[in-house]
């Protein structure tokens, strides 16, 4: 019997060895050799023998030689919640739209919009990098159809930063439309049912009734999107080199 309790008591941890380990190599440790790079000279060209610096690295960061931190962390929250925003906004409103078709359409209509989130962000870059070429690009020349002057997308300061907004924003929304796809698709219809009973507006359904609905799904989705905003940097790097921001 003392052994069966032993074994009862011991069981969860037992269990629980192989995801704690898991969770040590993929997250913990990887946790703490970014900090342990942090405070010593490591460089990717030399990783081994560093040498402790403390802050020095931090230190380098808010030197005014570098370039000023406030100014790229500037950049960094616009282009983030920009992202975030639009991606929530473009995401929810094509799953609301696709909510309403057929199960058949909605299937194949899902399948294609997901495909940008689907392709390589290298693949993405280039195709926008072309869209977005002064000479030859699409954007200019969607413009000159409406009897608008030629735009440099990615040279001067704000419309390089709203110009990778978007083409972010195309390439990661198809996370937010299938979490709100999902969401939608467990919604129980006999409260759409109700307000339509009352006489409510498809607008008013959405906001009064959907969206509150669909809540945590919604923040979810949102979560996600600021996550995918701050991790991307193929894309960036292919479009425009990391200049002139």
């Amino acid at each position: 019997m003392t052994r069966k309790a032993s074994l009862g008591r011991a069981a969860p941890w037992i269990l629980l060895a192989f995801p704690l380990l898991l969770v040590g190599l993929l997250l913990v440790l990887p946790y703490l050799v970014t900090f342990y790079y942090a405070v010593t000279d490591a460089k990717i060209s030399a990783l081994t023998n560093p040498r402790l610096i403390g802050l020095g690295n931090f230190k380098a960061i808010l030197d005014s030689h570098a370039p000023p931190f406030v100014g790229v962390l500037s950049v960094t929250v616009v282009f983030t919640l920009g992202t975030m925003l639009g991606s929530l906004a473009l995401g929810t409103g094509l799953a609301l739209a696709l909510h309403t078709l057929g199960r058949g359409k909605r299937a194949i209509l899902t399948a294609i919009f997901l495909i940008p989130w689907v392709v390589a962000g290298v693949i993405i870059g280039y195709t926008w990098r072309l869209m977005y070429d002064p000479a030859i690009g699409l954007a200019n020349t969607l413009l000159a159809g409406g009897g608008l002057g030629p735009i440099s997308w990615l040279t001067d300061r704000a419309t390089a930063i709203a110009s990778l907004m978007v083409a972010n924003i195309w390439a990661s929304y198809g996370i937010v439309l299938l979490i709100m796809t999902a969401a939608l698709a467990n919604l129980p219809p006999n409260l759409v049912l109700s307000g339509q009973v009352d006489g409510a507006s498809y607008r008013r359904i959405v906001w009064r009734i959907i969206l509150p609905a669909v809540r945590p799904s919604f923040l979810l989705a949102g979560l996600v999107a600021l996550v995918s905003g701050l991790n991307v940097f193929d894309l960036i790097y292919v479009i425009t080199g990391g200049v002139p921001v």
